[in-house]
């Protein structure tokens, strides 16, 4: 494993885990051998976001953070371009929570991260900061639509981090 796959798995293991063993297995909790089981059920090219139970918690925005500070470096004002590059590139199925195909050519990451309101992405330095401090509370509904596309463009590109995201 890479030195930067091992960087990830050590900022990941300060969450919540069941207690060590001898297997990988013995060091996950219930919970995230469930969502990984459920993520193996889903057919290689096919990507399924999460509810938004799932993606309105403090662990998964925290986790996502994490996960786009050490995987996806980029800079502010390029990240739109990154992800807009991501999602139109894939060459696979989206699916919504409800099961209901997503035609990637039609997300507008621009309009979903509003740069016409804020062109240099400054929320992102807000976004990330949440990989160092722990948020204070549950992501606001009205952000739901970010965390779709962030939870999106991490399961394309890093699908096996993108469900430890959501554990």
């Amino acid at each position: 494993m890479c030195p930067l796959g091992l960087e990830i798995l050590a900022a990941l293991r300060r969450l919540p885990m069941a207690k060590g063993g001898a297997k990988l297995t013995d060091w996950l909790s219930p919970e995230t051998l469930q969502a990984l089981a459920a993520n193996d059920n889903d057919p290689d090219g096919v990507v399924r976001i999460p509810s938004p139970e799932k993606l309105l918690t403090k662990a998964a925005i925290q986790r996502l953070a994490i996960a786009y500070r050490a995987l996806l470096p980029c800079s502010r004002r390029g990240f739109a371009d990154l992800l807009t590059d991501i999602v139109w590139e894939f060459d696979g199925i989206i699916l919504d929570c409800d099961g209901r195909s997503i035609d990637q050519l039609s997300i507008c990451v621009d309009t979903v991260l509003r740069t016409d309101e804020d062109p240099s992405n400054s929320w992102l330095g807000s976004f990330l900061r949440f990989a160092v401090h722990h948020p204070r509370q549950a992501p606001q509904r009205r952000t739901l639509p970010r965390l779709r596309l962030l939870y999106l463009a991490l399961a394309i590109r890093h699908p096996t981090v993108a469900a430890r995201v959501i554990a």
